[in-house]
Order: C-alpha cells, then structure tokens, then sequence
C-alpha cells in the first residue's frame, strides 16, 4: 500500500510531525510512504524510520500552485505516479494539498478539516481536534487514523514519543570543567510571537558572566550577537540540531527551534504571549521553564484553526510579551541551570 502525505509548513510544525511518520514507518513494514514538504524540513525526516521518498517544494510556492495550472498539473502528475492508496492531509495544509489528496486516486484520505480548506470530499476520514488542543497530538491521532485504516493500530501508543533525530547530530565534544553552555535563538515566526531581539541580548550579555553563550544566527528577526557571545551562523536543521544538543540550555521564543530543542531533550526557558497552549513545549515538560503572563485575560489569543491577525489589546498592546523584563528572564534561565 502507498501513502502519500502533505506536510508543507515551517521547522516546528514539521518537529512535531515527526513521531507520526516515525510510528508509520515501524509499525507498518507493509506501507510504502512518499512525503511532499519543505526543503529546510525534509532533513528531519532521514534516519531509520525515514519514509521511502521525499519531495520538496517551498512552502508558499506549493499553497500558490493553483494559480499556475501548469505547476498544479504537475503536482497532480506526480501524486498520480505513486498509485497512493492512502493520503495524509494534516490541520495545517491548505486548499493545493486538498485538492491534490482529492484527485490522487486514493480511496482512503485522512486529514483535518478547518475552515480555510474549501475542497469538497477532500477527505474519507475527518480526524477530529483533540481535548488537550496540542498538534503533536492531533498528527498522532491521524497517523494512527491511517494505521487503523491498514489493520496496524494494535498497540499504538496513547501519546507520541519524542522524534529520533540522531541521524541530525554530529556532536562536538566539549572539554572537561568546560562552563554550561547556553544557546540562544531570538527569531520568531512572526512579529507577534517576537520577544525583541535586544531584551535577548540583554539577557545572553548577563548570562555570559557565567556561561558560555551561543547566539544562533538563523531564521526571521534573529539579531546580533551582543559582546562576548559566540556569534553562530546556521545554515541547516542538522547545524542548529548540534548546537543545542551540546548544550545545557535552550533560551528564545515559541518558535521552530524551540520545539527542535524540546524534542531534542534540552532543557529551556520560552518568552511566550499570543501562541496556543497547544503550542508549549510537548515533551520533557519538567524540564522547560514557559513564561506566559500570569493573569492577561486577553492571552492566549491565538486559536489552530484560525491565524493570528494582531493584537486585540488596545489598551496595552503585547502587554503579553512587554511583560517579561531581561532581569526576569535570566534569573529564569539561572534556576534552570541551576537545578
């Protein structure tokens, strides 16, 4: 049987994904998996429950295809060679990919169903949003959808285990006394989600005091290195997958990295407003610090099924973000790497 699955989206989105194919690939020997996702992402899925092919595309050029017939027609030519059996549409892909799961053939198509996906029939199989609101829960939920589908779901876990991602690291070691190190990534998605970057060089410049500091230089609005902080330049997922698996601390926003260090094991400390709970680091929770304000009723605002327009508090806007001081923040990232 071949499953065709849509997976078009940024690093975190992607991290979180992971379990899902993972868990196809081990407890479904018989399944033959093509994956269709972004470039930057793709490497995530290597190792030993990697899916059998992956093709890439950009994010945007992807979701935009239906307004060039002529790159549609050649997505749904590539879907059609694989005689897909199965498709996988998760919550967070738009109308191309429905289309495509649509068309593809396949008499099984499993997926979420939000309201910017205007495709009718698109799906056989509406996996359904889960109580706790957590997408590493709901792409769970739909790999075991497909599992069942194939008579494979006997003993499938009731939650994702953390992603293999061993085929990324390429460890450095460090020396022995070496000081704690802490990473940090100041870049965010998306403005809104954004802690600026100067308050995180306020912090990194504290830190290194004690610590050595490592200021990852990757993504949107990540900023400058202050003084005294190793400047990183990352190139690649497997780059940024080093740098904080050899470290003792992961410190930035609610952001791809941030879930890369939390399914990683990393322990940190995430400067977090407007994003969903859903959002919040999923594994080894005990060791993650989320500072969210205590009491703004306002927040979270953000919902998975609709996207985030801006903030609605007109009386203190980012009041959610403003909130957290530097001082604050790095007595936060101290008790952390002191415990």
């Amino acid at each position: 049987m071949n499953l065709v699955v849509f997976k078009f989206n940024n690093l975190g989105d992607n991290v979180v994904f992971v379990p899902a194919i993972q868990a196809l690939r081990q407890r479904c020997p018989g399944l033959r998996i093509t994956l269709l996702t972004t470039p930057n992402e793709a490497g995530l899925y290597g190792g030993k429950w990697a899916p059998d092919e992956v093709l890439v595309s950009g994010k945007l050029e992807f979701e935009k295809a239906y307004r060039r017939p002529w790159a549609l027609v050649r997505w749904l030519l590539a879907v059609r060679r694989r005689h897909a059996g199965l498709c996988m549409v998760p919550f967070d892909q738009g109308n191309t990919a429905h289309l495509l799961a649509r068309l593809s053939g396949a008499e099984t198509r499993v997926g979420a169903s939000m309201a910017f996906a205007r495709i009718p029939g698109s799906l056989t199989e509406i996996v359904a949003l889960p109580e706790c609101a957590r997408p590493a829960m709901w792409n769970w939920n739909m790999a075991r959808a497909v599992a069942r589908s194939l008579g494979d779901a006997t003993g499938w876990p009731e939650e994702p285990p953390p992603p293999d991602l061993r085929h990324l690291l390429a460890p450095q070691p460090r020396p022995r006394g070496a000081r704690k190190r802490v990473v940090v990534h100041a870049g965010a998605g998306g403005p809104l989600n954004q802690w600026q970057a100067g308050n995180f060089a306020a912090v990194a410049e504290s830190l290194s005091r004690e610590f050595e500091v490592v200021w990852i230089a990757h993504g949107k609005n990540s900023g400058t290195a202050p003084a005294g902080v190793t400047h990183a330049p990352v190139n690649s997922v497997a780059e940024l997958a080093d740098w904080i698996s050899a470290s003792d601390l992961f410190l930035g926003n609610n952001s791809g990295p941030m879930h890369l260090a939390n399914a990683l094991g990393c322990p940190g400390v995430v400067v977090t407003g407007p994003s969903a709970r859903g959002w919040d680091p999923f594994w080894h929770r005990e060791r993650w610090s989320v500072l969210r304000h205590p009491n703004l009723s306002c927040s979270p605002c953000e919902r998975l099924q609709e996207k985030l327009a801006g903030c609605a508090n007109l009386a203190a806007p980012m009041a959610c973000m403003t909130h957290w001081t530097p001082e604050r923040v790095a007595q936060e990232c101290r008790l952390r790497l002191a415990g």
